[in-house]
């Protein structure tokens, strides 16, 4: 009792400071460096290695401690298949005592790097994600003696880890959707004032240069009264694809209503409008196959800091432009 009591002080003490760290925001490759360490100087592990297989691609040790290069080398080189898939079909985790099944050192040999290997904790950790973790470790002395319910505090220390993969990946899919809009997969209005706000603070008071398009889509609420709201967003999604495949990957393009805003870091105003005019016309051409001819695109171009000296003139500028295209007639740009 009095070892089991010591395992487990241990183990929710080594579980609280993992949550500690983990809840700073540190990126995976961190919390696996401070499992490994923490395992390491806890539990007495020789060593301990994270292992990645990605959807559809092979197995590889993504991040070790106590094990060398060489090793690394050759284990991705002939990963243990067999051994991983033998992980995964059990329900919690794989562990040899070689003391107690020795048969079993010779199967698994090829997985050490040192001899005399003395106990072995295997598991894969449950993430709801297509790809996958496995946690291999052991030691040559033997894991410190905290009693015969360390696996158990092993299995729940992995638990909370997958946990706290799982948590990561929901809050980066959080921050990923509150950029995005949802109905064109381009990004939303509050991120693009963010982007731009950050660019124009690059180029300060030096040479540099951007250009602000705004876009409208005419006559939308026409198309959607006549034809649905669900006609309106196949038609905002089809000009958001061609916006994509028309800009650089480092410019921003952003859906308000129905208007569409790109910032081109480092254009200049006749080079943006040269990129307008290559969509403008790829999305004429759709909606004359589609037999569409409600819609309609006009835009004003402005640019920073000849336009204005902050984001609102150059906005203000770029939207009476576009007022003025509009009036002029359908497709054209200022």
């Amino acid at each position: 009792m009095e070892e089991y009591n010591k395992c487990e002080d241990f183990g929710y003490t080594f579980i609280n400071e993992l949550l500690k760290f983990a809840n700073q925001g540190k990126p995976a490759e961190e919390i696996f460096h401070f499992i490994n360490v923490g395992f390491e100087y806890t539990f007495g592990a020789t060593a301990i290695m994270f292992i990645y297989k990605k959807y559809n691609m092979g197995e590889k040790i993504e991040i070790s401690r106590g094990i060398s290069y060489e090793y690394v080398k050759k284990f991705n080189e002939n990963p243990p298949l067999s051994l991983l898939k033998e992980i995964s079909s059990i329900k919690n985790s794989l562990y040899i005592d070689f003391s107690k099944e020795r048969e079993k050192y010779s199967k698994y040999s090829y997985l050490f790097e040192h001899d005399n290997v003395a106990e072995f904790y295997a598991c894969k950790l449950k993430t709801a994600d297509t790809d996958s973790y496995f946690i291999m470790m052991y030691s040559v002395s033997g894991f410190k003696n905290y009693g015969n319910k360390k696996i158990v505090i092993w299995d729940t220390i992995f638990s909370v880890l997958a946990y706290i993969l799982n948590s990561n990946k929901c809050v980066q899919a959080m921050r990923d959707c509150s950029q995005i809009d949802y109905v064109s997969g381009l990004n939303n209005f509050k991120y693009l004032h963010e982007k731009l706000f950050q660019e124009m603070q690059k180029i300060g008071n030096g040479n540099g240069i951007l250009s602000v398009a705004l876009i409208s889509l005419n006559q939308l609420n026409k198309l959607n009264s006549i034809f649905g709201h669900g006609a309106g967003d196949k038609n905002i999604g089809l000009i958001a694809n061609i916006i994509k495949k028309n800009t650089r990957i480092f410019d921003i393009a952003a859906r308000y209503g129905n208007k569409f805003i790109i910032v081109f870091p480092g254009m200049d105003r006749n080079r943006a409008k040269d990129i307008l005019k290559t969509v403008f016309s790829e999305v004429e051409a759709n909606f004359k196959n589609e037999n569409q001819d409600i819609l309609s695109l006009n835009a004003g171009i402005s640019t920073f800091p000849t336009d204005g000296s902050n984001e609102r003139a150059v906005l203000d500028l770029a939207e009476g432009r576009r007022t003025d295209a509009r009036r002029q007639s359908k497709w054209s740009i200022v």
